[in-house]
């Protein structure tokens, strides 16, 4: 990594946006060039709607154009730019997308619960030294809470709640600027509680043996109990009781927003959702039966880094343990119980059409592309664990609506599309798959889907028959020629290839022809 160029996150949270320039080390730690923060409450008024307000992405679009010209000065060329509940929620999500794709020239990528809270927890377990213990980690954001356990490893269990500060405050303290009432808080307290009440169950079967706390909510409860306490402020790694943080709850509520404002501690910006994040914290806190807390000054956008960090670039998945999204993948196809020979073959021979076609002009995708590639192929059969009628519609549900970690919404999205194109009708506009994807995304899912189609008809068999397979363009350019290359009689597949001469046409503007070569040359006589 030595001379690596610099790179930088920006985490669009419901309540601000954070930035990190980093700097990578050869020895594959970094430093930080520069990390701002800016309040922007883009998910403000939007969970009653589902809907970012225009005001809303104004601002954030203001605050994401200033990172990115922050970025460039120090000579990032690459922005790693996420987001979270407020986006992921709102039905008008691709308005700021595509502005932010526009107007300042990111590309957004909309993040799972799952994934958030995978990447917190990959922030804060970077700034500890975890050793044999297991830990818990909660984070409250504007829109969700996200709680994590695992070792120093990694995580084991991810689960995202919608219990975020902005969206439970505006529930039940909208606009509301006297002291609240016991009652009120009570049942922000009985809201938490019925909403986490299963993942609470999951996190005590799961074990462990410390917790620490990430992002604003949670720092700014500690610096006010710190504060409290006669100290000079919360620390990283600053320990916090539950008692305390109860007591300080109870004392906010009993307080006016302005009064509020006016607690040493207390980040003014945050008076308002304090009392529901409080309620939030220690509510969980209990039902999980912790006694504390250590907070950690790492989250999300450290988890950002540290993933970006560590993701080593390869053509396409070829074990289940290459990376955390090659592994997801092969845990969720081994879970629907897929034939795994037929699917690496698959794999195989859709990626050598990938780079043969490349090679010849037939499309410009990169290497991005070759990877999703890869995941298709090995989802693409697996809905047949559900039915082999119709397996493309019931491995598109499968694959939509799993919680795959690594990839962002977009990236699911386009494997879900790719897993139900693989056979039969070709991608339209108009498709339930399709509707949600930008023009490129939509022409990235066209190819990926096509290539799967050829490579399954070069393995009808399911007995991996096809060494290889060689592609040219003869007659002047006007016809692709697929050559496989086998020692076994492979006219079944010949012959299969040939129910894609229309989707070759259209998608590649190519007669399709098809033969086989023998693998081992045949002896002369």
């Amino acid at each position: 990594m030595t001379g690596a160029r610099p790179f930088a996150v920006v985490d669009i949270g419901t309540n601000s946006i954070r930035l990190g320039v980093v700097q990578p080390e050869p020895d594959r730690s970094y430093a930080i060039l520069s990390h701002q923060k800016e309040v922007v409450r883009l998910g403000e008024g939007e969970f009653a709607s589902n809907a970012l307000t225009t005001e809303a992405i104004d601002r954030g679009i203001l605050v994401l154009r200033k990172f990115a010209e922050v970025a460039r000065g120090y000579g990032a060329e690459e922005l790693v730019v996420l987001g979270t509940a407020a986006l992921r929620e709102a039905e008008n999500q691709r308005e700021f997308t595509e502005r932010a794709l526009n107007e300042v020239g990111v590309e957004v990528h909309v993040i799972s619960g799952a994934e958030e809270a995978r990447l917190i927890y990959l922030g804060v377990l970077s700034g500890l030294d975890l050793g044999d213990q297991r830990l818990l980690v909660m984070d409250i954001g504007g829109g969700s809470t996200e709680l994590a356990v695992g070792n120093r490893q990694g995580p084991e269990l991810l689960e995202s709640l919608k219990l975020g500060a902005i969206r439970v405050s505006g529930i039940f303290t909208e606009g509301v600027t006297r002291p609240i009432e016991p009652q009120l808080y009570h049942r922000i307290q009985e809201y938490t509680r019925g909403l986490a009440v299963h993942s609470v169950k999951r996190v005590r079967e799961s074990g462990f043996d410390v917790m620490y706390g990430s992002s604003g909510t949670i720092l700014n409860l500690a610096e006010i109990v710190a504060r409290n306490r006669g100290e000079s402020g919360a620390r990283h790694n600053y320990y916090v009781s539950l008692a305390d943080l109860e007591e300080q709850g109870q004392r906010l509520r009993a307080l006016s927003l302005e009064q509020r404002r006016r607690v040493p501690g207390m980040n003014p910006e945050r008076a308002d959702i304090i009392v529901a994040g409080a309620a939030v914290l220690t509510t969980i806190m209990r039902e999980v039966g912790v006694a504390g807390l250590y907070t950690s000054e790492r989250a999300l956008r450290e988890g950002m880094i540290v993933d970006r960090l560590g993701r080593q670039a390869g053509p396409a998945p070829t074990d289940a343990a290459d990376s955390v999204r090659s592994r997801s993948v092969f845990q969720l196809a081994r879970r629907c119980q897929f034939d795994e020979a037929h699917a690496r073959t698959v794999l195989r021979l859709s990626t050598t059409l990938f780079d043969q076609f490349r090679e010849l002009g037939l499309h410009t995708l990169g290497a991005a592309e070759r990877e999703l590639l890869g995941y298709a192929a090995i989802l693409h059969d697996i809905g047949g664990f559900i039915s082999y009628t119709d397996h493309h519609r019931h491995g598109y549900y499968l694959v939509r609506y799993s919680p795959l970690l690594g990839f962002d919404i977009t990236e699911i999205q386009m494997l879900a599309a790719s897993v139900l194109h693989h056979r039969k009708a070709l991608p339209k506009r108009k498709s339930e798959a399709m509707q949600d994807l930008g023009r490129r995304q939509r022409e990235v899912v066209t190819v990926l889907s096509t290539l799967v189609r050829l490579a399954e008809s070069m393995d009808r068999g399911h007995l991996s028959e096809v060494a290889d397979v060689r592609c040219a363009l003869e007659d002047k350019g006007q016809t692709l020629v697929l050559e496989l290359v086998s020692d076994s009689d492979c006219q079944l597949e010949v012959w299969g290839l040939q129910n894609h001469r229309t989707a070759v046409r259209e998608v590649f503007g190519k007669e399709l022809a098809a033969r086989a070569a023998p693998a081992t040359p045949v002896a002369a006589g």
